[in-house]
């Protein structure tokens, strides 16, 4: 099954897949919510849909993170007690990166002004036969580009388009999955940041502990020079 821009299972409609269930409407998570919306973490029932049922309909009871240590379900769980895992939003739009961020349980995203994105010269272009793997060289390209961020290549003759950056060869180099899998040994051309797609995020992918409710930043790229 395709999954959206938080990692959530769809089903052929596009909708985040449910089960069937009898009775009422089921306790919904935040990825079923629009903004505005969302789960409330100041409200007990709230914080149980986030805590409980988050990676529903899978059901992995708290995906986001467990009460703080010596909690009791005769306390109840209160909104301070509950962390995210955060989700990493590199190269995807502002739009669906502050959707995503919501989802997992932030309440304010704040867009940064956006990073200023310098063209950098391709010096190589690699890409095995039968392999739609490539690989460039540029200066500095794996501290510019990290895994996931979305990059814009121009003026190769061979793979100018929009990709994702799948992983660093080298200092200088790195690859991404392209379309075609014609041998590639040589190339030039330039790189930079897919304007408007999220360059950084201030709270790293995958920190935990973070307490639910908080405020992250997300910064995209501007327009190329």
């Amino acid at each position: 099954m395709a999954t959206n821009n938080n990692g959530n299972l769809l089903d052929d409609a596009g909708n985040v897949v449910v089960d069937f269930v009898w009775g009422n409407f089921p306790l919904q998570p935040n990825d079923v919510r629009e903004d505005g919306k969302r789960l409330d973490f100041a409200l007990d029932n709230h914080v149980i849909a986030q805590t409980g049922w988050n990676g529903y309909p899978l059901y992995v009871p708290n995906t986001d993170g467990a009460a703080i240590e010596g909690d009791s379900p005769a306390d109840g769980i209160q909104a301070d007690e509950i962390f995210i895992v955060v989700p990493n939003v590199l190269g995807q739009t502002t739009a669906l990166a502050t959707d995503a961020l919501k989802d997992a349980g932030y309440t304010t995203v704040t867009v940064a002004t956006a990073a200023t994105n310098a063209n950098k010269s391709i010096t190589d272009i690699d890409r095995t036969a039968g392999s739609k793997e490539v690989t460039i060289t540029a200066t500095g390209a794996v501290a510019a580009y990290p895994v996931g961020t979305k990059i814009t290549i121009a003026s190769t003759g061979t793979v100018d388009g929009t990709w994702t950056v799948t992983g660093a060869v080298s200092t200088n180099q790195v690859k991404f999955q392209s379309n075609a899998t014609t041998e590639l040994t040589s190339g030039t051309g330039v790189v930079f940041g897919a304007v408007g797609t999220v360059k950084t995020q201030s709270t790293a992918a995958g920190a935990a502990s973070i307490a639910a409710g908080g405020t992250i930043t997300i910064t995209p790229w501007a327009a190329n020079s």
